[in-house]
């Protein structure tokens, strides 16, 4: 299957900026998601896909229902 770059980018941009919204540092934000911090900072960069239990993982940390979050990157798409 090909990488839906659009996508990517906007799950990237959605991301940043809810946890910019938190005001949560990427390291904070990483640490609560139970992955590292570079693994957090190549997801905000477009550089990796989250696996759907890291995107739940996700969801939880920002305290927005999983729907909410893909949703609004579908939005942005």
């Amino acid at each position: 299957m090909e990488r839906d770059e659009s996508l990517i980018v906007a799950f990237a941009d959605e991301l940043r900026a809810r946890r910019s919204a938190l005001e949560l540092s990427q390291e904070e934000l990483a640490h609560m998601v139970g992955v590292n911090r570079t693994y957090m900072a190549k997801l905000e960069l477009a550089q990796n896909q989250p696996t759907l239990t890291v995107l739940q993982a996700i969801a939880n940390a920002l305290a927005v229902p999983l729907s909410e979050l893909l949703g609004a990157v579908a939005v942005r798409q």
